[in-house]
């Protein structure tokens, strides 16, 4: 699978903020032990989606959520309201490997870009939220898997999606900013006519 905007144009950047999920079969709790699994949620900060939220509270606005969801692919893991609650305290933008669901809304948003797998109408169909913040590996190009630390920076446009190790932020950028300016005088050049010949002499194989 491939991570895909919603929408062309989109652009995802921010810093990681990683979570991880772990599909369960849905089963009938007594009422005990659901009064037991909420006191357990209760002693850990709250439900593991209250959790998540909270955690993007405490940070810097412009955190990205990215989401391992264990390869599942037959429910949709997060939907219009949870990416309005995200948004209003701070987050910009998720990178999930799944699904989403109510993107005729979420497309509505101001800027909320989403990389998805793909958009599924179902809601939750069994899966909960077991790790937040910790290091998460999502599915990559260049090598299998990629990791993804808490802080590392995320960029994602119409090409795909990238990750910058949060070390080595300002060194990556400083380079970057380089290639553009480079870029952007050869480009001019080669818009006003420039032949081809002196594209290859001077500038070398585009």
């Amino acid at each position: 699978s491939e991570f895909n905007a919603l929408r062309q144009g989109m652009q995802l950047i921010g810093r990681a903020l990683p979570i991880k999920l772990h599909s369960q079969v849905e089963v009938a709790r007594t009422p005990e032990e659901q009064r037991a699994l909420n006191a357990k949620w209760e002693a850990e900060g709250g439900h593991p989606q209250k959790r998540m939220m909270a955690a993007i509270d405490a940070l810097e606005d412009g955190t990205v959520l990215c989401f391992d969801c264990g390869g599942d692919m037959q429910p949709a893991h997060f939907g219009e309201m949870s990416c309005q609650l995200a948004y209003s305290h701070g987050c910009r933008g998720m990178l999930l490997a799944g699904n989403c669901r109510d993107t005729q809304y979420v497309l509505k948003m101001p800027d909320f870009p989403i990389f998805s797998f793909g958009t599924r109408p179902n809601a939750f169909g069994g899966w909960i939220i077991t790790e937040v913040n910790q290091p998460i590996y999502l599915p990559g190009h260049l090598t299998h898997y990629v990791r993804v630390m808490p802080g590392d920076f995320i960029f994602g446009d119409n090409d795909g999606v990238q990750l910058i190790p949060k070390e080595m932020v300002d060194e990556v950028l400083l380079r970057v900013e380089a290639t553009f300016e480079k870029e952007n005088a050869e480009r001019e050049q080669i818009e006003a006519g420039m032949s081809i010949d002196e594209v290859y002499r001077i500038f070398g194989v585009l």
